[in-house]
């Protein structure tokens, strides 16, 4: 019986002490942190992905959607630099050209029937990674130009739906010097 209680007393205390022992090195925080570090400014407004209406195009017409890409907002400014692409999808159903151009009016990204299809069976079409400096306000300014070729003027083509979705990656950029 002695051998009973001395062990339940030990067991008691080596119980109470592990507990003890765990509560002196545990401690809790919480953070809380914006991850976007890049997003579309459309009309002064933060978007992480645009969906572009296709069903008013008819052949002959041409679309022209202007964003920008910035490194801040509210005056808060990114202090990393970021790393980023843009991701044209589409599923292509519409005979469309599509094209993105910077503000010099240089050809940034073509997507056609060349480009590679996902898993969704989209055309996605991505763009090289392009770098924006934290060390002062930026703002990458693009056109993305979409034309409905006139050839296309038939009624095969009349009841076609499609659209297009603009998509941003970004992440920060380490050096590696």
């Amino acid at each position: 019986m002695k051998k009973i209680i001395i062990i339940s007393v030990l067991a008691i205390l080596i119980l109470v002490g592990v507990g003890v022992t765990y509560s002196m090195y545990t401690s809790a925080s919480s953070t809380s942190t914006d991850i976007s570090l890049a997003a579309f400014v459309v009309n002064a407004e933060k978007k992480e992905q645009i969906n572009i209406p296709l069903s008013n195009m008819k052949p002959g017409d041409n679309l022209e959607y202007e964003f920008g890409i910035s490194n801040n907002s509210n005056s808060k400014r990114s202090e990393v630099n970021i790393k980023y692409n843009i991701v044209i999808k589409t599923m292509h159903f519409m005979p469309l050209e599509i094209e993105l151009y910077d503000a010099d009016d240089e050809l940034i990204l073509s997507c056609d029937e060349e480009t590679e299809r996902n898993e969704e069976n989209e055309l996605e079409c991505i763009s090289e990674d392009i770098i924006m400096p934290y060390e002062e306000d930026k703002e990458d300014d693009y056109t993305l130009k979409i034309v409905f070729p006139v050839e296309y003027n038939s009624s095969e083509y009349s009841s076609l739906v499609d659209y297009i979705n603009l998509e941003i990656n970004s992440s920060q950029k380490i050096d590696t010097e």
